[in-house]
């Protein structure tokens, strides 16, 4: 009883942003891991359970999902759960912060001008880094002559041939996960994007699919900027509709 009247004491010092309707939930354990490290969450292995932390308490959430928001949607907005099951949004780094031992500060939800102040104050710290590691990047790039490849955001339909069969180490539960890596692949439109060289777990799908090496496919799916080697510089998420060429 005593531990009850702590906890609701607790959630009483909390105002919540909950999700603006419908939001992102994680796709897999891979896709939860990807976007954790990506927010500086945690490294080579997946954490669960996050504090949130007030001036004086902190109560254990979870992470559910996110929002996306900017111009290419860009940017992302965690949404975390309580143990008592409220949800509430909150800024990536913002969350990181609150990992410390030393974080000490209020942080009050429910507010849209106080998301707004928070989102803006981390917004523009990443931005910053952003600049410049994209400078940085610029630099290595214009030294190499290499062309920037702008990767759409959307579900795109794509042509590529299998170049082989191949493994991958996953982190996330200790195996060797099996690959399809591809070749000539190229975003289809009215003027086709080459990507070049990709890969992509294989799938229930692509194995329903009986892919063979040297074949030629088109299929749907989405390419996001995840090197597999120097080579191999881009991944495929969820290929689906699958048909040879």
């Amino acid at each position: 009883m005593a531990e009850n009247l702590v906890q609701n004491e607790k959630t009483e010092l909390i105002k919540y942003i909950p999700p603006k309707g419908e939001f992102t939930k994680f796709l897999s354990d891979e896709d939860y891991l990807e976007k954790g490290r990506s927010w500086g969450l945690f490294n080579k292995n997946p954490k669960h359970d996050f504090l949130f932390k007030g001036q004086d308490f902190q109560v254990n959430v979870k992470l559910i999902g996110y929002e996306t928001y900017g111009v290419t949607d860009e940017y992302h907005t965690i949404i975390i759960e309580f143990e008592d099951g409220n949800l509430t949004c909150i800024h990536p780094a913002y969350l990181k912060e609150m990992q410390s031992p030393s974080f000490k500060k209020v942080y009050t939800v429910g507010e849209s001008e106080t998301k707004i102040s928070v989102e803006k104050k981390y917004s523009s710290e990443t931005k910053v880094k952003e600049t410049t590691s994209k400078a940085a990047t610029k630099k290595k790039v214009d030294k190499k002559e290499e062309v920037s490849i702008t990767l759409p955001t959307d579900k795109s339909h794509f042509n590529g041939s299998v170049k082989e069969f191949s493994t991958k180490y996953n982190h996330f539960n200790d195996s060797e996960e099996e690959i399809v890596v591809w070749e000539n692949v190229a975003v289809k439109g009215e003027q086709d994007l080459v990507i070049g060289n990709a890969w992509c777990s294989l799938s229930k799908t692509l194995k329903a699919a009986e892919l063979e090496v040297g074949k030629s496919y088109q299929f749907d799916g989405k390419v996001v900027d995840k090197k597999l080697n120097k080579e191999v510089k881009y991944k495929l998420n969820n290929p689906s509709k699958v048909a040879e060429i």
